[in-house]
């Protein structure tokens, strides 16, 4: 199992290369994001050049907010264009995966519509990523892509579309933490994780481990029970750096438990 972290798209990503590498992570989760990390003006040879230099490896992350679903259709293109131009970047960075998220915001459109619409901006990227020897994966995210019932629908759609399990989402919006049904139901496709902690309900507060109410040592053991042996990011944002090398301490002391 490898940790990574995200970077803070408002910092150098440079130095955020070079801190995480310090800090015995083995992977950034590399968000393509405005300002300091806007694929327009990307420094993508000073980032294979710190790459090197530090060993660390790279996930492909792009801006959750793409309005690759949006309702009106110069709009829809344009969020699909600069994910695809995201996909370009990080195949120069070498990476293998990428993932994405689903767009919600359209009001007065019915659920349905919303869906299918997302669905062809799934097939058009997971083509597109497959060309540049890249796997597009789906973030699951509430309220509407978020349940066994409703990634199902996605996946027999788009068959080539990975899976990248967000157990802090699988918690919102829910009676229960969706992990364990979706890490089983989805194993074959799963291939990236984020961890972070929140109380339920509808605030996504990307926590430190334990500080929230979700139950780590279980989420862990589901994950091993499935023999999942991938890439965890820790998708904690604190100020503090500290609070992220506590979450990723307690991660490797739960996943070298003999259970």
């Amino acid at each position: 199992m490898q940790i990574g972290a995200m970077n803070n798209p408002m910092t150098d990503v440079v130095e955020e290369i070079e801190s995480y590498a310090a800090c015995g992570f083995d992977f950034i989760d590399l968000t393509l994001e405005p300002q300091m990390a806007y694929s327009a003006t990307f420094p993508v040879a000073r980032v294979q050049q710190a790459l090197a230099r530090t060993g660390l490896g790279v996930v492909g992350h792009t801006a959750y907010y793409l309005p690759i679903a949006a309702a009106i259709p110069e709009i829809r293109e344009a969020g699909i264009r600069e994910a695809e131009r995201d996909i370009e970047i990080f195949a120069e960075l070498g990476v293998d995966k990428v993932n994405i998220h689903p767009f919600t915001n359209v009001p007065l459109h019915s659920t349905r519509w919303i869906r299918e619409t997302n669905i062809d901006a799934f097939r058009r990227l997971a083509e597109f990523a497959q060309s540049h020897n890249m796997r597009l994966m789906l973030e699951n995210m509430p309220p509407q892509f978020n349940t066994p019932r409703d990634l199902s629908v996605i996946f027999t759609a788009v068959p080539n579309l990975a899976f990248h399990l967000d157990a802090g989402h699988a918690n919102l919006e829910t009676d229960y933490n969706l992990t364990v049904e979706l890490a089983s139901l989805f194993a074959d496709r799963l291939i990236h994780v984020h961890f972070s902690d929140n109380n339920g309900g509808n605030l996504d507060l990307h926590l430190p481990l334990g500080v929230g109410q979700i139950d780590w040592k279980w989420i862990v053991h589901i994950l091993k029970r499935i023999e999942y042996d991938g890439t965890i990011t820790l998708e904690v944002f604190a100020h503090d750096r500290e609070y992220l090398l506590i979450s990723k301490n307690k991660l490797r002391r739960l996943w070298d438990e003999k259970v």
